[in-house]
């Protein structure tokens, strides 16, 4: 399997620089665009033949992926494991507002830790478990293919972890991608 991850474009919490997680919120008119540049873009690239879309369905990667898809023309399969991790009572918050509501929460950084998260919320490693066993289903059932996978920023540094066999500690280090980037991962070769 040849896996193409892409984050979804710009999103009104995006501009706003607030947690989203597993809220749905929509693309701003830059994130519109960006999907449009991304689709156009895509579909003048003879030498990559995608088989399927597969997308996040919280609003703003599934608008991504069917603005991209509207020059692929190809299935378009929404799957919950590909949710951005759910961030509990910092959802919809700005940094500060997370700070100032949860002071405990917030001094021991639990965002970051592997086995903790805001109330209510999943953990790094639940997040990591949930979507390392969708790449595994992925790979079984697309061997030959080439998948376009559209989600979120966490989920990709996820995917990237795994295709790169770095620690958790690793995983946050360096790599980010930005709105509507797209990275390549090939099934047995750790790198991208």
């Amino acid at each position: 399997m040849i896996l193409y991850v892409v984050r979804h474009g710009e999103s009104v919490f995006n501009l706003q620089n607030r947690y989203a997680g597993s809220t749905d919120c929509p693309l701003t008119p830059k994130g519109i665009e960006q999907a449009e540049e991304l689709s156009q873009k895509l579909s003048e690239l003879s030498e990559i033949n995608f088989d399927i879309i597969i997308a996040s369905p919280l609003l703003r990667a599934r608008k991504t992926a069917e603005i991209i898809n509207e020059n692929l023309n190809l299935p378009l399969i929404l799957s919950d494991e590909f949710k951005e991790r759910d961030l509990g009572v910092y959802e919809g918050l700005i940094r500060d507002e997370a700070k100032e509501k949860y002071p405990d929460l917030w001094a021991k950084d639990c965002l970051r830790q592997l086995d903790d998260a805001p109330t209510d919320g999943e953990t790094i490693r639940q997040l990591d478990k949930r979507v390392i066993q969708a790449l595994l289903k992925l790979e079984q059932e697309y061997p030959e293919k080439s998948v376009l996978l559209v989600t979120h920023g966490g989920v990709a540094m996820t995917i990237n972890r795994y295709y790169n066999n770095l620690s958790f500690d690793e995983m946050y280090s360096g790599f980010r991608l930005g709105n509507c980037e797209i990275v390549k991962y090939i099934q047995g070769e750790k790198s991208c």
